[in-house]
Parts: C-alpha cells; sequence; structure tokens
C-alpha cells in the first residue's frame, strides 16, 4: 500500500551578512521581518509571531556570543540559520543544527562550533519556554522597532542587580565645565562607590555612571529624554534610567582612573 505523501515546509535561511556584535540584535529582527512581510498581508498579527521568534534566535545569539565567546560590540559577525514556517502552527521554527556564525576577532572556528554546542545543549530548551507566549500586539510593534527590551528578556542581569541594590543615594555635587551637572553615588554605609555626570548631547541628556562593586568597576551610559534640570531634582529618575541598561564591567583601576577624570569636571 502506498503511503501519503507528506509535504514539508519549505526551508528559508536567515543570513545577516557582516554587522558589528553591537548591532546584530536589530539586524535579525529587521532581516526576518524582510523575508516574512509578505506572510503579514492576509494575516496582520503575524508580526507578533516574527517578534516572538526573533526575540528566541536573538537570546540564544545572546548567550553564544556575549555570555560565552565574549564578543566585543566592536567586532563583526556573521549570522546564518534556517528556518521553516508552519502553516497549521502559524509558527517559525528555526533549524539549530543550521545554525552557523562567523566571529571576526580572534577566536577559532572550533572554539566557536565547541560553544554553540554546549549553548544550545544547556540553554536551548530554557529559552524556547521563555519564549512559547506570543507577545502582546503593542509590545511587538514596540520590539520590532527595537524600542524596548524583548518578551522574556531580564531588563538586568544578576551582577547588575546586585550593584544597583548597593547604591543608597545620588547626591548632586554641583555643576561640571562642560554645562552638565556632577553626582556622588552613595553605598548603603554612605561611602562613596561612585560617580555620575549628567551632560547635554544631541540626543539628550547623557547619563554616564560608574560605580565600584565588590572589586570590579561597571559603566552606565543611557541617553535620557528628561531634561538635565528633572533629572537633577529627582535622583530616583535618574536610579530608574539605570535600571534599564546593561553596564560595562571594567577594571577597578580603569573604573577608578574614569572616576577621577569626571571628578576634575567640576566648576
Amino acid at each position: 500500500m502506498t503511503e501519503p505523501i507528506t509535504t514539508r515546509p519549505a526551508l528559508m535561511e536567515l543570513n545577516t551578512g557582516i554587522v558589528i556584535a553591537g548591532a546584530y540584535a536589530d539586524k535579525v529582527r529587521r532581516t526576518l521581518f524582510a523575508q516574512l512581510k509578505d506572510l503579514m498581508k492576509n494575516n496582520k498579527d503575524f508580526a507578533r509571531e516574527i517578534a516572538r521568534a526573533s526575540a528566541e534566535l536573538n537570546r540564544i545569539l545572546y548567550h553564544i556570543l556575549v555570555e560565552s565567546i565574549r564578543v566585543e560590540k566592536g567586532d563583526a559577525v556573521r549570522i546564518r540559520v534556517r528556518y521553516s514556517v508552519d502553516k497549521d502552527s502559524n509558527r517559525i521554527v528555526f533549524d539549530y543544527n543550521t545554525l552557523s556564525l562567523e566571529v571576526f576577532k580572534r577566536v577559532n572556528d572550533e572554539e566557536v562550533s565547541s560553544t554553540i554546542r554546549k549553548v544550545l545543549d544547556a540553554k536551548l530548551e530554557e529559552v524556547k519556554k521563555q519564549y512559547a507566549t506570543l507577545p502582546s500586539r503593542e509590545e511587538a510593534e514596540k520590539i520590532l522597532r527595537g524600542e524596548v527590551p524583548e518578551p522574556g528578556k531580564p531588563l538586568v542581569s544578576e551582577i547588575q542587580e546586585d550593584v544597583l541594590k548597593s547604591v543608597k543615594s545620588i547626591d548632586l555635587l554641583g555643576e561640571t565645565i562642560t554645562g552638565g551637572y556632577l553626582f556622588k553615588i552613595k553605598g548603603h554605609e554612605d561611602q562613596s562607590i561612585g560617580i555620575l555626570t549628567l551632560e547635554p548631547s544631541d540626543r539628550g541628556v547623557l547619563i554616564d555612571a560608574l560605580i565600584l562593586s565588590n572589586g570590579k568597576g561597571f559603566r552606565y551610559l543611557k541617553t535620557s529624554e528628561a531634561s538635565k534640570e528633572v533629572l537633577a531634582e529627582n535622583p530616583d529618575l535618574i536610579l530608574k534610567e539605570l535600571q534599564e541598561v546593561r553596564p560595562a564591567e571594567l577594571g577597578a583601576k580603569e573604573a577608578e582612573q574614569l572616576i577621577a577624570e569626571k571628578a576634575s569636571l567640576a566648576v
């Protein structure tokens, strides 16, 4: 007896081309959106699935590129992975066995391939569960524009939470020679643990905070739409802005040097 022929979904390939590591997540979203935009003509709600799928893939890529390989934002990467669209479930399904990364830094291919396998074995099921639920339409629209953290993605790392929990207050010291404001960051025992400046920029007010914690330095950079006067009068608002930022980790000596340089900006 002849068995019925089953039609499998056609595989497509997402290829970001060479892109700087700091912009890979946005390129993944835009590439997937461009490849699947025709499917939204008859189903506008499919944008939510594109947002969910790109968030899932970007989280896996974060575990590989940032946490494991530790690429710098200025390094270059190329990401390729094949996927299909299951029309019955209206889901984008990545074939993670085809995931290929080219990392343009001094990391050999064997290490990259080994890292991919280790991360997929350790994180794939966890991430699939994390992104099993569709975001709301409003969240999906913001995600596709790159305006907010992706659904299920923590706003801050555990290390960052510990750093910010060590902050008791942000106290205004005065103005800077560049027309901004200078603040001292205090810990819970009223000791100085860092310094912060508000500086005007073309895109708004640049918040630049340096914090020393557990023998390490952490730098937070965030552009705020609030005026520097409003921020200066509301230190809690500054702290809230910092909670949306993933800090760069610095050596203690480098952080201390930067803190000294910022302190010299006082009028």
